[in-house]
């Protein structure tokens, strides 16, 4: 009887770097703090934030905050106290015009009867409380245009996912997700605001599609050879592929328009017509087939949407392309995605924290020994980022508008913290999109788009 040879294979090491792909989308959470990037970021939010404060000032505003689960009765309510208050307040006679009064008005004449209670010299610790407290409440049930309550909801639901992130609450973290994706649009469309989800929807996809296309270029080709791409030379890229951008991120949702207008007209024609009813109940299955295809089109795309920018940024393609390629993958390696984008949104969540410590430490730093010496109130609100608003009141003219500059500068640092999202989360989509591509295709994910080669291609010219 014959012996069976017994063979061995030693393991002499692990190549964690090709074994483990995932660290590569942290590795662009850091990436994504580079100056350039981060500048971009901040340019995205400066427009962003000017045309939604442009928009706000010219539409009406909301009767209750989107995502407030309180009525209108009861808010509309709570204002008129509001207002009633301010009008007695520190002992002051209400004028009699107070019934007339906004919620601005309110907190002007506040303002004012602090000041010239101040003036006086007979301020107390209780009076100081009685005006922070009342202005607080005015600031509160302070009605809000569609701009300024739809950031108001995205920083409480980002928040949240800070929060539930590090409490390790994965379902509380996509629960924020979910409320700023979908829920968000939803809210706006009842509560009236069609125009402001149309203009100012569009407003913003051109922005990522311009802007988080330079943000994605420059992380694919740092990648790719490490070359630092400048911001003329990014801008330039995604500036002239701006539309195939757009495209992708607004095709999903004209194929859901176009076949929801389908079933309503099919609803229309064949429900409404005795006889033809029947026709419409016997086709009534394809109705369903097609009420499928947009919960398909629905989901994909609110799981796929971080890949479409990226689809672009990195092969150079065309929209529908685009589209097709970020469906494939999430069909053909649905677990890998959900993966990694799970490993997104913690990248994003623990460079947040890293990037709001280093901002509210800038602010601190710089306030706290800026002011040692200083002995007017220039500096009285300076500091970190302030979560009451309270504004300071009967400065000289020279301690208000320095005071003005002061918060002016601090806002910069803020907006270029807020800029940072934009930053590391264009960066690491495009990590995202070359895992999945790599996980799909097994192509390299150094490989990318260049000068020379065919369009939507890694081929070379001829």
């Amino acid at each position: 009887m014959m012996q069976r040879q017994t063979q061995r294979t030693v393991v002499d090491g692990v190549d964690f770097d090709r074994v483990f792909k995932f660290p590569l989308i942290f590795t662009a959470i850091a990436s994504s703090m580079q100056p350039a990037r981060l500048f971009i970021g901040f340019v995205m939010v400066i427009v962003l934030m000017a045309t939604g404060r442009v928009w706000d000032s010219l539409a009406p505003t909301l009767d209750v905050p989107l995502g407030s689960t309180g009525e209108i009765s009861v808010l509309a309510q709570q204002r008129q106290v509001a207002i009633a208050q301010s009008g007695t307040v520190l002992g002051n006679t209400a004028p009699d015009d107070v019934q007339t009064w906004t919620i601005e008005d309110a907190q002007s004449h506040l303002l004012i009867a602090w000041a010239e209670h101040e003036r006086s010299g007979s301020v107390s610790i209780k009076d100081q409380g009685e005006f922070e407290k009342l202005y607080l409440l005015l600031e509160s049930v302070r009605p809000l245009g569609p701009f300024e309550s739809s950031a108001t909801f995205v920083s409480s639901k980002w928040n949240l996912i800070v929060d539930a992130a590090l409490n390790l609450d994965a379902v509380v973290s996509w629960q924020g997700v979910v409320a700023i994706v979908l829920e968000l649009p939803q809210l706006l469309w009842n509560a009236g605001h069609h125009w402001f989800i149309s203009v100012y929807g569009l407003i913003l996809l051109l922005v990522m599609s311009v802007g988080g296309g330079s943000i994605a270029r420059m992380q694919a080709t740092g990648h790719a050879r490490g070359d630092r791409l400048s911001i003329k030379s990014a801008v330039q890229f995604s500036t002239q592929r701006w539309r195939a951008s757009l495209l992708a991120l607004t095709s999903p949702g004209m194929l859901v328009a176009a076949v929801s207008v389908g079933l309503v007209l099919f609803g229309l024609f064949l429900f409404n017509v005795p006889v033809l009813n029947l026709v419409g109940s016997i086709l009534y299955g394809v109705a369903l087939v097609f009420g499928f295809l947009i919960a398909i089109i629905a989901i994909g795309y609110a799981i796929c949407w971080p890949l479409l920018i990226p689809a672009v940024a990195v092969e150079n393609c065309e929209g529908g392309e685009s589209v097709q390629r970020s469906f494939a993958y999430m069909f053909a390696r649905p677990l890998h995605l959900l993966g990694y984008l799970v490993v997104l949104v913690v990248g994003l969540v623990l460079g947040f924290i890293v990037v709001r410590l280093l901002a509210t430490m800038t602010l601190d730093f710089t306030a706290n020994l800026v002011d040692a010496w200083s002995f007017n109130e220039s500096l009285g609100n300076a500091g970190a980022i302030q979560t009451d608003g309270i504004p300071l009141v009967g400065l000289v003219w020279y301690e208000s508008t320095a005071g003005w500059l002061v918060t002016l500068w601090e806002t910069v640092v803020h907006d270029f913290m807020i800029g940072w999202l934009f930053s590391g989360f264009f960066s690491a989509s495009v990590m995202v999109y070359l895992l999945m591509r790599y996980a799909c295709d097994r192509q390299d994910t150094h490989d990318i788009w260049w000068d020379g080669m065919i369009v939507g291609t890694s081929v070379a010219e001829p």
